[in-house]
């Protein structure tokens, strides 16, 4: 008998009761001796498709077996790379093994001099794009917004020190 045969007959047992197999009832109704079961048993739980937890049935010690469902995997998130990316390179940070200060970086100037270029050549093709097609009828300007309220300031009480205790005087030795 193939050993993948027996250990997914042995989960279809365990899968199809609700409440789980005793191993001691697994081995003889897979017709298989107690010693296989165990590595059987041992290999599915390594893999985590059962769970074996101890029980006493008639004064016998065994498992009971019950399955664990696959677990679902979390979709998968869409990275946005273009945050550290300027024309073709990757931002020096991201791999960086220096401990240095930022404003003082020759590789993270230079990458931001990469990133200022795409910002203007970006802007430049948005300007030749508005000026290209006709301008539709004048928009109402904007209204503009209300100030911000000031916000109300709290008069603080002075703290009043307290004057430290005094110490008894020491004694006096003869």
């Amino acid at each position: 008998m193939n050993a993948t045969n027996v250990e997914d007959r042995a989960l279809e047992l365990i899968k199809a009761s609700p409440k789980g197999v005793l191993q001691s009832d697994l081995w003889k109704d897979l017709d298989i001796d107690s010693r296989k079961c165990s590595r059987v048993v041992a290999k599915l739980e390594a893999e985590g498709k059962i769970k074996r937890t101890w029980e006493t049935v008639s004064g016998t010690r065994t498992y009971r077996l019950t399955y664990v469902p696959p677990k679902k995997e979390a979709p998968k998130k869409e990275y946005k790379f273009d945050l550290i990316m300027a024309e073709d390179e990757v931002a020096p940070c991201v791999g960086c093994t220096y401990e240095c200060e930022p404003d003082y970086c020759p590789d993270l100037g230079n990458w931001i001099e990469l990133l200022a270029k795409e910002e203007s050549a970006r802007l430049r093709k948005i300007g030749a794009k508005e000026a290209a097609e006709p301008k539709k009828a004048a928009k109402a300007p904007a209204p503009e917004p209300e100030p911000e309220p000031e916000p109300e300031v709290a008069e603080v009480e002075p703290e009043v020190k307290k004057p430290a205790p005094k110490k008894a005087p020491a004694k006096k030795r003869k």
